[in-house]
């Protein structure tokens, strides 16, 4: 049982994609540093929009950034609708919750993108509450996005990524897409509006744990815990559940140790490269390092403050716990229709 919890798909490590990553990130942080932009909002833009990228040709990737660029850009302004009370931010999170899940209607790559905006969406709630103007969360995403668009531009030149087509994409007699409709009433729709329930329920909820400070963090493990089809892969929420507890425990333990600018820096750097490495590879060992490099990116957006450890990890037993509700929620309704529960995600 142990030995699963921590195995390692190899084919599923990706390396070198977490190696550009890593590079777009730091070129993200020379750039802000003319521009004036936040820097750990910029490094963070870039490697969400090159993680949506893992796969495809170089057509494909490249569209497939410059629309999320776009996208992450325009939620930027999502700032404007910063939380002036809970509930108001827990309507906007449970609104972005539903129309970014409905992107998993359009296969696993289309959902990836839309969890990575839908965390995105989380970060200017963040950052804007932190005092970040929301042109300013726009700029950057797009400055980060563009500068993840060269990296990845130099790793296919450079022959560095695997460019063939997606095997949906090469083969032959594809049904068309579905509508928009026609997702929302099907299986992953019915998925979407749990999740955004639960969602806008975890926001309260870590209001009232902690509204001072961390008042996402029952949301984050909701987020990183609660996929789809979690009711037929439920030893990969397992797997999450753990990572994102220890992952957690960890950073939060590191920023005790240390409130080092420099350290946690390259802690943050560190843990975007494992998180886009170990993307498929192994869940437990991906969810810690995202949720490792979130207390960090939250402890620089909250302007070098740890706030209560206590808190975060009972907002993170909390957000378990509400994850594992969902997946027994999917369960129900998936026995009740047949047809009630979404493929497997990534």
């Amino acid at each position: 049982m142990i030995r699963d919890l921590f195995h390692v798909d190899r084919e599923d490590l990706n390396l070198r994609l977490a190696a550009g990553a890593l590079v777009a990130i730091l070129i993200g942080e020379v750039l802000v540093a003319v521009l004036g932009l936040s820097r750990v909002q910029t490094g963070m833009a870039a490697f969400l929009v090159l993680a949506t990228a893992r796969s495809g040709d170089p057509r494909t990737r490249l569209t497939r950034m410059a629309v999320v660029t776009l996208i992450g850009g325009a939620f930027g302004l999502l700032g404007y609708l910063s939380a002036d009370s809970a509930w108001q931010a827990a309507i906007v999170l449970g609104v972005v919750a539903y129309l970014t899940g409905l992107a998993y209607g359009y296969g696993p790559v289309a959902g990836g993108a839309g969890f990575y905006l839908l965390v995105w969406a989380l970060a200017i709630q963040i950052g804007t509450a932190e005092g970040t103007d929301p042109p300013a969360s726009a700029a950057a995403f797009l400055v980060g996005g563009a500068v993840a668009m060269v990296v990845m531009g130099i790793l296919i030149a450079l022959h560095l990524v695997d460019t063939k087509p997606e095997p949906e994409a090469a083969a032959t007699g594809r049904p068309p897409m579905p509508g928009i409709a026609q997702v929302a009433t099907s299986a992953v729709g019915v998925w979407t509006v749990v999740r955004a329930l639960i969602v806008a329920v975890a926001v309260l909820l870590g209001y009232q744990i902690s509204p001072n400070f961390d008042p996402y963090w029952v949301a984050i493990v909701v987020l990183v815990v609660f996929l789809p089809a979690s009711d037929k892969t439920t030893f990969k929420a397992t797997q999450r559940g753990i990572g994102t507890l220890a992952g957690a425990v960890a950073a939060t333990g590191l920023l005790l140790v240390t409130t080092s600018e420099p350290v946690i820096g390259v802690a943050l750097l560190v843990a975007a490269f494992f998180t886009a490495a170990f993307y498929s590879a192994n869940y437990l060992i991906y969810a810690f390092f995202l949720t490792s490099g979130i207390v960090f990116y939250e402890w620089f957006a909250a302007g070098e403050q740890l706030g209560a450890g206590g808190e975060r990890l009972l907002a993170a037993v909390a957000g378990l716990l509400l994850a594992f509700v969902g997946i027994w929620l999917m369960t129900v309704l998936s026995r009740r229709t047949p047809d009630a529960q979404p493929a497997a995600a990534d």
